[in-house]
């Protein structure tokens, strides 16, 4: 028989396919159980903006016409709401498909890619399909040491990445200091800066948008995604910022009508209801104080975080088991086997209620232990 492995690019057969959260109805099934909650994959736990629903129905009744590949309103919106010009923009299936689009059009193996340990594992795996070797750079104190990345480039490096907040972990750094750094990378190599969890981050006083500072650096790449802060994670939409000449490029490259009209629609929506997205941020803020307060009074450390998420570890405990012992009460999270934190959990932070439900589901369980 013929091995097809043999026959694909050589380092798609090294990765291991991406273990995503499990979906609560599949939770439900295997333990037979109908109360549960899902704090495992980052979603927003008020859901999507209720314009955002009304525009993403009126969208399917016209399912039967393909989308605008382009995503001229979307673009529009961006453009007017940030000042962004919209020869720097490609719009993707959340930002994930943009990042592959990026890794797919600039990593070979004539190149290396620089990236911090933990990071989110879909870089490390499009540079591994592209036959490009990582360097992986430890962190300081849980957060990306630049300086350090700084150091690890050389002249075969073609991109260097992170996510601000990092994704397992939620820590972030000053956006002086990833200003600095950008102006120091040399301009063959690209900088990717994935804010995923940007809008968490937006009330840091020291906020600035580093999508703007494209136009005077041209190796900067940041992605943005509508998934967590907006709600549409299940309708997959995103976009990347970059020079025009990088955007045309990963323009030519992706699929036509890569983001469905229901996607775009719900997008243009969620964009005009900031009262909403205000609502998600406060409801984030306030939950997270709450889990710091928990973990002090549980003796627990949490990684500072200013994502919609927090790392919390548990010492001489297995991690994995919390989790499992945990899914047997209806609370889904996210256990760090894979990243090799076999003493922490990733914890999504939900309302108050789901909240509620988790404090005493694990205060139980470490009563037990």
């Amino acid at each position: 028989m013929t091995s097809y492995a043999e026959l694909a690019n050589g380092g798609l057969t090294r990765i291991k396919p991406y273990q995503a959260g499990k979906p609560i109805e599949e939770v439900k099934r295997e333990l037979g159980i109908d109360d549960v909650i899902k704090l495992a994959s980052n979603e927003c736990p008020l859901g999507m903006s209720p314009k955002a629903r009304e525009a993403a129905i009126r969208a399917v009744e016209e399912g039967n016409f393909y989308p605008d590949s382009n995503g001229f309103y979307l673009k529009e919106k961006l453009c007017r709401r940030y000042g962004y010009d919209r020869e720097m923009l490609t719009l993707g299936a959340g930002s994930n498909e943009l990042i592959n689009l990026l890794f797919e059009a600039f990593v070979n193996d004539r190149c290396n890619v620089v990236l911090p340990a933990y990071s989110f594992v879909v870089y490390a795996m499009e540079a591994t399909v592209n036959a490009a070797p990582v360097k992986s750079v430890p962190l300081k104190n849980w957060q990306v040491d630049l300086d350090a990345c700084l150091a690890a480039i050389d002249e075969n490096t073609r991109v260097v990445a992170f996510a601000n907040p990092s994704n397992p972990i939620g820590t972030a750094v000053s956006y002086a200091r990833i200003h600095e750094f950008v102006r120091q990378v040399p301009k063959r190599t690209l900088v990717v800066i994935d804010e995923a969890y940007n809008e968490f981050n937006s009330g840091d006083p020291t906020y600035e948008d580093t999508a703007k500072w494209v136009a005077d650096c041209e190796n900067l790449v940041v992605s943005r995604t509508f998934s967590k802060a907006y709600g549409l994670a299940g309708l997959r939409v995103g976009y990347m910022v970059a020079n025009p000449e990088i955007s045309s490029l990963l323009n030519r490259l992706r699929a036509p009508f890569n983001v469905n009209s229901v996607a775009l629609s719900a997008a243009c929506a969620a964009l005009d209801d900031q009262d909403f997205l205000q609502q998600v941020v406060n409801n984030n803020n306030t939950e997270r104080e709450r889990f710091g307060s928990f973990c002090r009074e549980q003796g627990l450390e949490m990684i500072p975080s200013l994502a919609n998420f927090v790392t919390i570890d548990f010492g001489q405990r297995d991690a994995q088991k919390l989790a499992a012992d945990l899914l047997k009460r209806g609370v889904i999270v996210r256990p760090l086997v894979g990243y090799q934190l076999l003493s922490k959990l990733r914890v999504s932070i939900g309302t108050p209620e789901q909240n509620d439900r988790f404090f005493k589901a694990l205060t139980e369980l470490l009563g037990q232990a």
